[in-house]
């Protein structure tokens, strides 16, 4: 069975308003990609970041406060187990490591 294409003019499409994580980083409810180069401290930013949501603080510059909140964190690192635990103890998050 095939389905036909529809095409949709973006005169069609009604913008939706977007809430903020952090404006204009990272929205709400999204899923968000940190990229780069090896080296460049992706991991620590994101685990600074991890730190700041677990505890209800807010992001650096912003205004929305959240209650703290439980967070996943998916990593591709070759050994995690060599980095994640270091950036990890230095942001001061609230909770365990899994």
């Amino acid at each position: 069975m095939k389905t036909k294409l529809k095409l949709i003019a973006m005169s069609e499409i009604q913008a939706e308003e977007v809430k903020w994580l952090w404006y204009p980083y990272i929205p709400c409810g999204k899923i968000t990609i940190v990229q780069g180069d090896p080296g460049e401290g992706k991991t620590t930013f994101v685990l600074a970041l991890a730190a700041l949501l677990t505890r209800g603080l807010s992001m650096p510059g912003g205004s929305l406060t959240l209650p703290p909140t439980n967070i996943i964190y998916q990593t591709a690192e070759d050994r995690w187990v060599q980095i994640v635990p270091v950036c990890w103890s230095s942001t001061k998050m609230s909770g365990s490591l899994r």
